[in-house]
């Protein structure tokens, strides 16, 4: 059940506007920059990888609670999104295991991502977010946080970051491979149509005013979390 991707009405065009700022500011990050000219110490990387998987084990989660917002019946929009969030449920589930080959491929000790993990409070706002709007939020606001707000910058910076990573092989303790690469390439690769997929479901639901205000803030919302935990990557202290 194919989504396909229309003209934009005018209140998307602005709101693909008002956010591209905060875009910005998460796909062209100093981290990702630092990733990518390979200067990203591998102490750093490790952190990155262990206090982010929070968010990529429970993705499929928010994804869950956003289906179950989809209105009872068989219209042509509400079989779409039902169909179009279960396929990507799947996909997100297989995503946290590629995401774990990751973290060991750059020396993440095996057990470490199989108990719970507690990133720091500004890595961790952005999961308490996803959470609330996911769950009290409407199925377009949702749909706007996750798969617009999240799933959009990400295809960005896993294109800038995907063959840099191949300069880390030969570091000790760095072990780059198919199953490594397999969560950025895909990312960077055929997860490019989602976020375009999802603001079509968006454009569907969002149909008043005060919805898409809504849809804007939490899109937003978002953006400033997931910028505010690559700041977090950034630190010392981290």
């Amino acid at each position: 059940m194919k989504i396909e991707i229309t003209a934009h009405p005018a209140w998307v065009e602005e709101l693909v506007a008002f956010l591209e700022p905060y875009g910005q500011r998460i796909t062209q990050h100093e981290f990702f920059g630092a990733m990518a000219d390979g200067s990203l110490g591998l102490e750093r990387w490790q952190r990155a990888l262990v206090h982010f998987y929070p968010l990529i084990e429970t993705f499929p989660q928010y994804m869950a609670l956003n289906l179950a917002k989809v209105p009872a019946g068989s219209s042509i929009w509400n079989n779409r999104a039902r169909h179009w969030l279960i396929l990507n449920i799947g996909q997100e589930r297989v995503h946290a295991n590629w995401w774990k080959q990751w973290a060991k491929g750059f020396g993440v000790p095996g057990d470490m991502l199989e108990q719970e993990v507690h990133p720091p409070a500004s890595m961790d706002a952005i999961n308490s977010y996803l959470w609330r709007v996911c769950s009290y939020g409407s199925l377009a606001e949702g749909m706007s946080a996750t798969n617009f707000a999240v799933e959009g910058p990400t295809g960005q910076w896993t294109k800038r970051i995907k063959d840099a990573l191949l300069s880390y092989r030969g570091m000790p303790g760095v072990d780059i491979n198919e199953k490594t690469m397999a969560w950025v390439a895909a990312h960077a690769d055929y997860d490019d149509l989602h976020p375009h997929e999802a603001l079509e479901v968006i454009k569907a639901f969002a149909i008043t005013p005060e919805e898409q205000m809504r849809v804007r803030q939490a899109a937003k919302r978002a953006m400033e979390y997931y910028a505010m935990a690559l700041d977090c990557c950034m630190r010392v202290d981290n």
